[in-house]
């Protein structure tokens, strides 16, 4: 049997900080063996691109398959999500589940490599995601400043943010931004360094978010070579697809010793950051494992609201 349901359902119902109590759980699993994830497909043909990306979670007994399309720079997402148990399909729109699955993980990194304090972010690009990512950071870290790059004049925007978080939000310059910033994030469609790795100070966290592309990279050489741990999702996909490493790793400002994806970081069951002066990179591509978890969030609202979602059958 097939169930469908709008964007705007999904996004009744589910925030990034619902996917964010579930995303280390899941990630666990996929250290076990107890879930499983497909490296993105893509297909090019001439201005349309095609993409496609899945996971399995063997306990929860459910697994998710995201397809989308890209069509002048414009990303159309669709999601299947498969009941194992029952052999139910839940199809939804996944523009919803793409924007809270990424900002939740981009916090639960923060949480764990932002030192503590940490007084000022760096955001760059306030789209859907960046204002999405604004938000969660600050619940989750509790910034005093927020420095905000945006190649549009977003200050107006700044203004109601700040005005609504009750925290400082200005717009600025990128070395005027990144300059004594404890965390960094990008978030923007450049495939260009948007900024210089020799104004960060020592001890800063930089989160790069917005391209997955080989020949993309937001984040520079010099950013690289500072950068003492660089963790990405899952290597068998980000060693293929993330520009800054597949770039670093050519231009040899990484090296393999220096990158861990999240399963090993939570196999280590040691703190994140080794020393409080280590510069550390997250580069972030979207595995279809977070979508999964978005997704099996979303159908038990809808479809299974009266269920607990703590038991381990797929939705409920």
């Amino acid at each position: 049997m097939i169930f469908t349901y709008t964007d705007a359902q999904v996004g009744q119902v589910i925030t990034w900080q619902d996917v964010l109590q579930d995303l280390p759980l899941a990630f666990e699993s996929l250290r076990t063996g107890d879930a499983a994830i497909q490296v993105r497909q893509r297909i090019d043909c001439g201005s349309y691109k095609l993409s496609g990306m899945g996971a399995v979670w063997e306990s929860r007994k459910v697994a998710a398959y995201k397809t989308y399309t890209s069509v002048q720079g414009q990303f159309n997402f669709l999601l299947n999500l498969f009941d194992l148990a029952t052999g139910e399909h839940h199809v939804m729109p996944a523009g919803e589940i793409t924007r809270a699955r990424t900002a939740a993980m981009t916090t639960w990194v923060a949480r764990e490599t932002v030192n503590p304090g940490a007084k000022k972010l760096a955001l760059f690009g306030l789209g859907i995601q960046g204002r999405t990512h604004l938000e969660a950071l600050q619940a989750a870290l509790n910034f005093q400043e927020i420095a905000v790059v945006d190649t549009a004049d977003v200050a107006s925007s700044c203004a109601l943010l700040a005005a609504q978080l009750g925290v400082e939000v200005y717009q600025t310059s990128p070395q005027v931004a990144v300059t004594g910033a404890d965390l960094v994030v990008t978030i923007t469609r450049s495939k260009e360094p948007v900024f210089d790795g020799a104004w960060l100070k020592g001890g800063a966290c930089v989160c790069a978010v917005g391209t997955s592309l080989p020949n993309g990279s937001e984040i520079d050489a010099t950013t690289r070579l500072r950068s003492n741990r660089v963790i990405v999702e899952w290597k068998p996909q980000s060693l293929v697809e993330a520009g800054e490493i597949v770039q670093g790793l050519a231009d040899q400002s990484l090296d393999m010793e220096r990158i861990a994806d999240l399963a090993q970081m939570l196999a280590s069951r040691t703190p994140w950051r080794s020393a409080a002066k280590d510069v550390m990179l997250f580069k972030a591509v979207g595995v279809g494992l977070s979508d999964l978890v978005a997704a099996r969030l979303a159908v038990q609202r809808l479809h299974h609201p009266q269920k607990n979602s703590t038991t381990s059958a797929a939705v409920d």
